[in-house]
């Protein structure tokens, strides 16, 4: 009896794999069970072959609120400045950070007359000039280059620090007979200075009108 069951045993698990589809034979339709074990079909979804994923829209940049470079460029301009004021402007501009462009510009004005006789084409003509003056009775002249055309000479006969003294000359030379004689100014650095600031409002204000550097001898006027 031991023997038979032993046997039977023996049978039982060898045809085991067979019954139950983990070993397959050639059309016996066990396959599908295999797979069936295997994955989970209410699991599985087929895509259309035409969708495509969703695409993540970009985030938008945030915008950066920038008021200063917004604000319109002002500008200020002073006359008679001196080389004191001038250096205490750039100086706040630069111990404030201020945002600011100076530009400055040395001033001229006329520092004196000169009574002369112009457009002497060569020194011939001059000298020859001179001998015409000379008949009258003008006895002061020299002859020199003309400032304003360096190719020409001109009869200098007279330089002056007041309009008034240069106009008395003139009269006297009319009244000799000299009638080609001319005043004109002769320009000079006046040790004072231009000066125009440009930036906004705000940075404007920071200069000029908050504790002022400027006096009454600092001019308003326009920039250019």
């Amino acid at each position: 009896m031991r023997l038979a069951f032993f046997l039977l045993l023996l049978i039982n698990v060898a045809l085991y794999p067979f019954v139950s589809g983990l070993i397959a034979g050639k059309g016996d339709g066990s396959e599908p069970l295999r797979m069936a074990s295997q994955m989970k079909p209410d699991s599985i979804r087929i895509l259309p072959s035409d969708s495509e994923p969703p695409v993540a829209a970009a985030p938008a940049e945030p915008e950066v609120a920038n008021a200063d470079a917004d604000a319109p460029a002002l500008c200020r301009a002073f006359d008679g400045l001196s080389r004191e004021q001038v250096d205490a402007l750039t100086a706040r501009i630069a111990t404030q950070q201020l945002a600011l462009q100076l530009s400055e510009a040395e001033q001229t004005e006329t520092t004196a007359w000169w009574v002369h006789i112009p457009d002497m084409q060569t020194r011939q003509l001059a000298e020859r000039k001179q001998a015409e003056l000379r008949a009258l009775g003008v006895r002061e002249m020299i002859v020199m280059a003309d400032p304003a055309d360096s190719q020409k000479l001109a009869v200098s006969l007279g330089l002056f620090k007041t309009e008034a003294a240069a106009k008395e000359l003139l009269a006297t030379l009319n009244g000799q007979g000299v009638r080609s004689a001319r005043i004109a100014p002769r320009e000079g650095r006046a040790g004072r200075y231009r000066v125009e600031v440009r930036g906004t409002g705000p940075e404007l204000a920071a200069l000029f009108d908050r504790s002022p550097l400027l006096d009454e001898t600092a001019q308003r006027t326009d920039c250019q």
